[in-house]
């Protein structure tokens, strides 16, 4: 019976393990969408402007 107690404190304590290794890697997913979105947004302004500078070249 202890042994069964132990083994399934174990397995226990390496589901919480697991779940805390699922949560941050989340979290690190969220923060590199965070930035993916943000440099999109960056290139977006950026085009806008490219745009606005040839179009002075233009007749």
């Amino acid at each position: 019976m202890n042994r069964n107690v132990t083994a399934v404190a174990g397995s226990s304590e390496q589901i919480a393990v697991n779940i805390t290794g699922v949560a941050d890697s989340a979290h690190a997913t969220a923060q590199a969408i965070t930035q993916a979105q943000e440099a999109t947004a960056s290139l977006a302004r950026m085009s806008e402007e490219l745009s606005a500078l040839v179009a002075r070249f233009r007749f």
